[in-house]
This record gives C-alpha cells, structure tokens and sequence, in this order.
C-alpha cells in the first residue's frame, strides 16, 4: 500500500526556450507538474510508496502525464478519467533583473468536474501514513474543494497524519473566498507549511502585542496557531532574492513554544519552479522517519529545496544519498 498520499491537479507545463519571452518563440518544451504531483515524484525518489488523487481528460493529454507520474514511480490507480481539458501553465523563465512570469489556462479543466464517487476513500487511506494537500488545490472550485475535505476527513478517520501547504495564489482566487476554505480545512492538519502572511491574513490570527523584530511576532502568531487547530508543527522557508538566478534561502520550524530556524544558503538557480514541493517532501520524508526531530526535517528539506533549484522540470528527483552528500559538504552553513 502506499504510505504518502497526495491529492491536486497535475498539469501540461509549457516553456519557451531557453530565457526568450512569449513573444518571441514559436516552439515549447513541454512537461507535467503541479504542486501535490512533485511532493509524490519527490517522496517517490526518496523510497516512500506514493499515490496521488486527482482527475484527468480521457484523451492522449491526460495519458502523457500519467506517464510521466508512472515513469516515476507513482501510483496513478486512483486518478479519474474523463472530460477533455488538462489544466496548462507558461513559464517565461526570468533573468537577471527580469523575474519568472507564470501565465495560467486551467478553467474547466477535468479535475474542476471532480466528484466523490469517483473514489473510495476508505480503501485509499487503509493502512496509509500520510496525506497531503495545498491551497492550490482548494482554489480550483466548489467540486474540488467538497471532495479534498472528504479526503481529508476520511484520510483522520484513518488516523493518517495531514500536511497542508497554503501555497496562496493570488491568479486562481481571492483573500476571501481562501480564507473561508483554509478556515474550514486547519482543524483537520496536523503539520502545515506556511508563513506569517498565511497565519495573520488568511487564518486572521493577529499578534497578541506589539513587537520590535518579526522573529518575535511570527513567533507569538503561529503558537496561537498551534494553540487553536492543535497543529503540531509549522514549517516554511525565507527567500532573499538577489537576481532571478541567484537566490538565499533559509527555513524554520515551529513548535509549540519552540523555533528552530537554518542559516541562510546562496546559490544559483537553474530552475525555481518546484522548490517549495521539495522543500515539503524533504521534511515529509524525515517526519515519517521519525515525527519528533522537527529539527532535522527541516535542515533535509532546505537541502532538497535548495538542490531542486538545479534541476530542470517542476519535480524534484533527487536520492536521498544525494541530498545527505550536499548536507556534508555545507557543514556549518546548513547544520548549527
């Protein structure tokens, strides 16, 4: 059976070659991604068994990315067919000073006609450990957001642990409507990936008195947090940007009354798209090694992350021999 569980849209991701813009290409490279489709490729690679949910058209679109979810190893048994729109985003990868531009065509696609008869739920979480989700999925429709919260309120009765990455985007909908959605959905998660935006806007959970440094006020938010959904851990990571190739980034964790946080690594980017997922992978994969050392998860998921960015496509396929190696070699610059 697997042990990760995922549930989302994957999508038909075009780019133009090289850093050229939309205007001046006539050719795309093509391949599949969407966020709870790169946690499972990423778990996939690091030895975990994964199945992801979803839906997709009943035409050769929908059979390229179950493909490329089989390729890697990926169980696909429990992905609806039919319909005929696969979701599509452009990526114009940005340079220098110019940032990424990502340009969105999902409307109507197959996974908005999602229902819950199409899936046995019981069966999907019988003797699974994980499952996990985003707000990216939430965002895509009433259907789609009534039959995540049935997954999620299966994958609890189950007793499976529940992640949950906001991953707010402001193109696919608006504060309001993700506020009522993540609202509803917080009681049920038990590790969440997120930030002080995610805590303070969208949960409306405001600091408690005013403070002098951001570490103090994030930390007061997200133990109210905790404190309110009995979330057990709270996970994100800090991104400084000097160039659309050149990034930092460090990560914390928190606890209840507890934060440990990285320093902070430079590197360069071949491909951003996806570090986030692997970020949530890498910690996955470490909290079901073992589900108290918060601490480590969150040191091999900045690992994972960090490498993701050299890596083309949205998914990270990294070994786990690979992402300890780097860990090594950094030393002090990641491990304190």
């Amino acid at each position: 059976m697997s042990s990760v569980v995922t549930m989302g849209e994957i999508m038909l991701r075009l780019s133009p070659p090289l850093y050229h813009k939309i205007e001046q290409t006539n050719n795309y490279s093509s391949t599949y991604g969407g966020g709870e489709a790169n946690v499972a490729i990423a778990l996939s690679h690091l030895g975990r068994n994964t199945c992801f949910i979803s839906k997709l058209p009943a035409n050769q679109l929908g059979d390229g990315a179950i493909v490329h979810l089989r390729g890697y190893g990926v169980n696909t048994e429990n992905i609806a067919r039919a319909g005929e729109n696969i979701g599509i985003y452009f990526l114009e990868n940005g340079f220098g000073t110019r940032a990424s531009q990502v340009i969105y065509n999902r409307k109507h696609s197959a996974i908005t006609d999602i229902d819950e008869s199409e899936f046995d739920f019981d069966k999907i979480f019988k003797d699974v450990e994980w499952f996990h989700i985003s707000g990216i999925t939430l965002a895509l429709g009433e259907n789609v957001r009534r039959v995540a919260l049935i997954a999620m309120k299966k994958a609890k009765e189950h007793n499976v642990k529940v992640s949950f990455d906001f991953n707010y985007r402001s193109k696919l909908w608006s504060i309001e409507e993700a506020k009522e959605a993540m609202q509803e959905i917080m009681p049920m998660v038990d590790v969440c990936f997120g930030s002080y935006f995610d805590a303070n806007v969208l949960l409306e959970i405001e600091p408690s008195k005013e403070y002098d440094n951001d570490e103090d006020k994030r930390m007061d938010v997200f133990n109210q947090l905790i404190d309110k959904y009995g979330v057990k851990y709270v996970f994100g990571t800090k991104r400084e940007l000097f160039s659309a190739n050149e990034n930092s980034l460090w990560s914390y964790a928190y606890t209840k009354d507890a934060v440990y946080r990285t320093e902070s690594t430079r590197f360069n980017i071949f491909d951003r798209v996806g570090g986030g997922d692997a970020f949530v992978s890498g910690v996955i994969h470490k909290l079901l090694d073992d589900y108290e050392d918060f601490k480590f998860a969150n040191e091999f998921g900045l690992a994972c992350s960090i490498l993701k960015h050299t890596i083309p496509g949205d998914a990270s396929i990294l070994r786990e021999k690979e992402i300890t190696k780097f860990m090594s070699n950094l030393g002090s610059e990641i491990v304190r």
